[in-house]
This record gives structure tokens, sequence and C-alpha cells, in this order.
């Protein structure tokens, strides 16, 4: 398999003063630390920090690119970027789903998806390679030993890809470890789902860029203290303090991916509205989930590059994408339209169109009471009166994504 990040990668380059002072800092820390305060400003602000998270963080993490269902047949392409890296997700002939770089190997063009039926090919000299990632053409290279030659030796990196529940991740590390065992405590909630036969409505991924570093955008999500205060009127029905109940966290170990807490209903088997969480769900319950979660709202967080829902009707997941210091694409229901994975029973629905702009309504109403958040958030790491940081009780998720910086961080610094 071939390796992505080679000598003349920005990993391999010396980091700018700027990076190394703000990862003495973060060296600095130790677990205990990371539960107290928040990490420097600077790994929210500084364009070169970035681009550190890109070269040396991100490219090896495993990132969520997509579903299943975008490359559901043969010839089918998703053109995606993992890391800052052009890459093509593919279903072969053969119905292997693959990830291969998208740099054409004769002078570097990116290359596109092609029509459903045709070869990739780059657009500058017309080169093409199969699904495989085989050079299959190359005109006017010479003459018919040298377009063999090609053939034999040429071909688009292959990088490693791994199916999770049907989500797509892409890892440009080939040292990278298995991605399912960091995941083993979301494990327990699927089987319910899954005996309906999940299928995915994707999210359309948005074009604008948020204006914020992509860790205000999850550290959003996961917080359990602010719906309370941010959300008044679209998540009351989904409190994190209730009379006897409330948030629950789960624990996060060292090698952890996903981040988690659940949040009571006070009625089962609700979910979304056209206003925000409630007992008249758009989405119907699926009877074959267990009481509990008929009861519950479970929020995942799988850094950087996804978020989930799980919710009596449907699992609800958010696209996320860094490109820039204040810069984060997004897509769901959220932001733009999608993200649902659905029981056959809810699709088969006549008036299914109605229910997905309901949820989409509603969803839209949260997301706008969180965008000044995290406006506000993101414009306080320049403020010369930042504090460090102060967690509550309700902050452990938190604290957790901290711990896991700290970790990615730490793993980039050790090379």
């Amino acid at each position: 398999m071939d390796t992505v990040i080679k000598k003349n990668s920005p990993a391999a380059k010396a980091r700018p003063p700027a990076v190394e002072a703000l990862l003495a800092e973060v060296a600095a820390l130790d677990e205990a630390a990371v539960h107290e305060t928040m990490l420097p400003a600077g790994c929210y602000t500084a364009p070169e920090f970035f681009a550190f998270e890109q070269a040396e963080v991100f490219s090896r993490t495993w990132i969520c690119v997509g579903r299943v269902e975008q490359v559901a047949e043969p010839g089918d392409c998703l053109a995606t970027e993992v890391a800052g890296e052009p890459v093509l997700v593919v279903r072969g002939g053969d119905g292997t789903i693959r990830a291969l770089s998208a740099i054409c190997q004769h002078r570097g063009e990116i290359i596109p998806c092609p029509e459903k039926g045709k070869a990739l090919r780059c657009p500058l000299h017309f080169w093409t390679y199969d699904f495989e990632g085989r050079l299959a053409g190359a005109p006017r290279m010479g003459d018919a030993e040298a377009a063999q030659r090609l053939r034999k030796t040429v071909r688009l990196p292959t990088l490693r890809l791994e199916l999770w529940h049907g989500f797509i991740f892409v890892n440009l590390d080939p040292q990278a470890a298995p991605l399912a065992p960091t995941l083993a405590k979301l494990e327990p909630l699927w089987a319910g789902y899954e005996a309906t036969g999940l299928k995915a409505l994707p999210p359309v991924m948005s074009d604008k860029p948020l204006p914020w570093n992509w860790k205000v955008q999850v550290e959003n999500f996961t917080d359990a203290y602010h719906p309370e205060y941010v959300h008044i009127g679209t998540h009351d029905f989904a409190p994190s303090v209730m009379t006897g109940d409330g948030v629950r966290f789960t624990e996060m170990k060292a090698d952890d991916n996903a981040i988690v807490r659940s949040v009571p209903m006070k009625q089962p088997d609700g979910g979304m509205t056209s206003d925000g969480w409630g007992a008249e769900a758009a989405f119907p319950a699926i009877k074959t989930l267990p009481p509990e979660q008929r009861s519950r709202i479970t929020f995942a967080m799988l850094p950087p590059s996804l978020t989930m829902m799980f919710a009596p009707g449907t699992i609800a997941y958010t696209l996320i994408r860094p490109i820039g210091a204040a810069a984060t694409l997004a897509g769901s229901d959220r932001v733009t339209y999608g993200g649902w994975l659905l029981p056959q029973s809810t699709l088969d629905l006549p008036d299914l169109t109605a229910r997905c702009a309901a949820v989409s309504a509603g969803g839209q109403k949260i997301w706008a009471q969180d965008v000044p958040i995290n406006l506000g958030m993101q414009a306080a790491k320049h403020s010369r009166f930042l504090p460090g940081g102060t967690y509550g009780p309700l902050e452990a998720t938190l604290q957790q994504f901290n711990l896991w910086l700290l970790n990615a961080y730490r793993r980039a610094m050790a090379g």
C-alpha cells in the first residue's frame, strides 16, 4: 500500500516557531490539567497551527467522508478531501469500495469523478485509470512498449479505508490502528436500529465555510451545559437536568475515538419536530429499540469529522470538514439538509418529504441559536482577557475532548 506522507510533504518540514511554542504549552499539560483548563487560544486561531493539524493530526486520524449509499453501485464515485488531500472513493466492478488519491501520477492534476460507466480521467492530458487505480491509458507517451511499461508501473495511491456501520472512513496513514475497536462504546446502540435495514439520506455539504474553528463546532455539539440556556424553546423536551434523571457521560479511554453523552426526554418516543425536540416526532419511533433508547437521545462525537445523534426515530449525523483556522464546512439538517439514517418503514411513508422538511425546520431553529454562540466563542479566542476556563459537572465531554486533543497532538509530536 502506498504511503501518502512523503519526504516533501508538510509533515516532514520543520514546524514554524509559533506552532512549536503552542506545542510546548500543550506538552506541559497533563490529564489533570486538561480537565481544569482550556487548550491555548492559538490552537483555535493560528493558521500555522491549523496547518500542523492538517499535516500531522488529521493525516493520521480516521476521517469520515460519507456513506456507502453514495457509492452504492459499481462505477459510482465520491470526490472528497482528507486532511487537505483530494480523494476519490469509488466502487469497482468487483463491488469493492476503495479510496484512491485523486492526484494524477503524470504531472499532478486533480482527477474528478467521471460520468457513470466511464474511467477515471485526468482533465489535463487524458490519462485514464480504472477503479482499482491502475493506469489504463496514457495517450502520446511513446510507442506500444512504452505505453505497456507505464500501465505496469503507474497507479493511483490506494488509501486505508474502513467501513463502520455503513460510514466510510479514510486514513492517510498506512500504519494507523484499525478504527472499529476505538468505537466499541457505541456498538450496543446499533442493534435495534440495524434490525430495521437502515438506509441513509446523506447530507449536502455546505459550500460556504462556517467562520469558526472546527473545535468550536464540535465543542458546541458535545456541551451538555448550554442547551438549557441557549436552546430555550427548542431543546426543553430533552434536558440535561431533570428531576430524578439527567445527562449521563460515557467513560473516555485513552484510545477512544468517540465522546458520548445521553440525555433523557420528557416522554418516550420523542424526536425532532418543526420547532425542535418534542413529543410528536416527525420520524416515527423505531419499535425494535429497547425502552432505554426510546427514552433518551445519545450524542456521539467522532473528532474531527463526524457527529451523531441516536434518537428514537432516526440516527442523525453531521459531516465536518475543517479547511482553515476559522473555516469549517459541515453538512446536516442543522446546516444544509439531510444526514439521516432511517428504517424502510419511514422511507415508505407517503408524506416523507413533509416529515423531512419538518425535521430540517426544527434543526435549523436550533442551529440559529447556536450560530451567534459559536461566533462569540471564536471571537473571544483573540481576547487578551480570555480565561483559562473552568469546567463544571455538565461539561465532562469537553474535558474528554481536551484529552482526545492532547493525545492526538502528543502522537504528532512524537512522530
